[in-house]
């Protein structure tokens, strides 16, 4: 996705590069660096998701995997994580 339009549902939704990097205790250049791709952080992607609703995957192609939602079928590499088989 665009750097712009992440950009732009972040005002759509009210709110700022400045919010978010106040939230995350970064500054508002860390923020852009991650809008933009040339760092990469979980903390602020996953915030920036949580504002704007954008899927990780569609804002940030293969940048996050970590942050991907799976389907119940699909966890099973996680299983070790509760004890499952």
């Amino acid at each position: 996705m665009h750097p712009e339009l992440i950009k732009a549902q972040l005002r759509i939704c009210g709110s700022s590069l400045s919010s978010v990097a106040r939230a995350t205790c970064v500054s508002a250049m860390n923020v852009s660096h991650v809008i933009h791709g040339r760092h990469r952080s979980i903390r602020i992607a996953r915030r920036i998701c949580e504002l704007t609703g954008l899927d990780p995957e569609s804002a940030w192609p293969g940048r996050y995997p970590e942050l991907r939602i799976h389907p119940v079928g699909q966890r099973r590499h996680l299983d070790h994580l509760h004890g499952g088989s």
